[in-house]
């Protein structure tokens, strides 16, 4: 079933969430889109709204949770993969077998995750 129209986000609202998650201020968010920061606080608050969240913090998280934004729309592969390769080698052992579960439709076996 689709989502009542009023909570679903504005291409708007996901543009100033995707800004938010990389860490821009409102200021910087209003120069990068050409808008005010009034916009931007407006846009935001919409957001937090729709999203049943607190703050914008949990704006961001939620969105993604919901898939309103995609990782994507706020990092670059590049990005991600440099934040990857920062955790270190049993981190990446771990997300690679999460991944393979998540791609292969179900748990492992065990039902544990690994450690």
């Amino acid at each position: 079933m689709n989502e009542p129209q009023d909570t679903k986000l504005t291409q708007r609202e996901r543009e100033v969430l995707a800004l938010v998650a990389r860490g821009l201020t409102n200021q910087e968010i209003a120069q990068q889109l050409f808008i005010s920061t009034y916009a931007v606080k407006i846009s935001l608050h919409q957001a937090c709204v729709k999203l049943g969240a607190r703050n914008r913090a949990q704006a961001v998280i939620f969105a993604f949770k919901k898939r309103a934004i995609d990782t994507q729309d706020a990092f670059s592969l590049e990005e991600i993969a440099d934040l990857l390769a920062s955790l270190g080698p049993e981190a990446i052992e771990t997300i690679a077998q999460l991944l393979k579960e998540k791609l292969n439709g179900g748990r492992a076996q065990s039902g544990a995750r690994p450690t």
